[in-house]
């Protein structure tokens, strides 16, 4: 793994931590009178979340061994995915002390995934390596969320809460049938082999806020917008030929990860 992969994947943690650290401190010790001050409605309890937006994919550390390996070398790709929607579901529980917890399903969108070789193992040219030129994936995961806003826990009782939030859980990788082309021969250019299913471990960190868009006394309904980087884990596709020819030792594979910009709406499930 490069380096610079380490920073990508370090930078969201350190952007999540340094948005608490400015946050609580200020937030804690700001005046009663804040907007939205004391117009909250009481959200201890059970509730629903629902959240739509986009996805930036990621896609990293991409390779395959082939039959031969390792006389024949390991090929690294550089592979990208597309951008697309996402979406999730969760449900959860508001302690209202600053922190509550859901468990929710994550949903982003089928995107085609390829990219040219990057490298060998034994440093070979590319040149007389192959490419991925086709390739699907599609991923969703069960993930465990903990939230926690720093004015609620200092007993500020407003319509807008700031929150920072950490996620676990397990996310399910699907690469469809794949494609490896190598132009540098005359015959034999494309083989193809069947896609598979992974399950791998998946985290999260990210921040946001929330709006409580009801008046006092109405059922709350809350706005919420949040950043949040996702680590999906490895995806790898199968290893049987669907054209003939013989099986891989290492099939494609690669690393998944996701920064969603999205809006959701949660609805507490009792009124107190």
């Amino acid at each position: 793994m490069k380096p610079s992969a380490h920073i990508s994947r370090l930078a969201p943690l350190a952007l999540s931590v340094t948005v608490l650290a400015m946050l609580s401190a200020p937030l804690a010790a700001a005046p009663d009178n804040l907007p939205g001050a004391g117009l909250a409605s009481v959200t201890y309890g059970p509730y629903l979340r629902a959240e739509l937006g986009m996805a930036t994919t990621d896609i990293t550390d991409g390779s395959w061994q082939p039959h031969g390996y390792p006389t024949d070398p390991q090929v690294n790709f550089d592979l990208s995915g597309q951008d697309g929607g996402f979406g999730a579901v969760a449900i959860g529980f508001d302690w209202m002390n600053g922190y509550r917890f859901d468990l929710g399903v994550a949903f982003s969108e089928s995107m085609n995934v390829t990219g040219p070789c990057a490298s060998a193992s034994d440093g070979s040219d590319c040149a007389s390596h192959a490419d991925i030129t086709s390739a699907s994936l599609n991923t969703n995961a069960l993930m465990g969320s903990l939230y926690y806003s720093p004015l609620e826990a200092a007993g500020k009782n407003t319509t807008f809460n700031p929150f920072v939030v950490v996620g676990l859980g397990l996310a399910n990788n699907k690469v469809g049938d794949w494609t490896r082309t190598n132009d540098s021969l005359v015959t034999g250019v494309n083989r193809s082999f069947e896609g598979d299913s992974s399950t791998s471990l998946a985290y999260s960190v990210g921040f946001g806020a929330s709006w409580q868009l009801t008046r006092p006394g109405q059922w709350p309904v809350i706005l919420e917008a949040s950043y949040r980087y996702y680590n999906f884990g490895t995806a790898q596709g199968g290893s049987t030929p669907i054209d003939g020819g013989e099986s891989p030792v290492t099939p494609l594979k690669f690393d998944v990860e996701n920064q969603v910009v999205s809006i959701g709406v949660r609805v507490p499930l009792q009124r107190m």
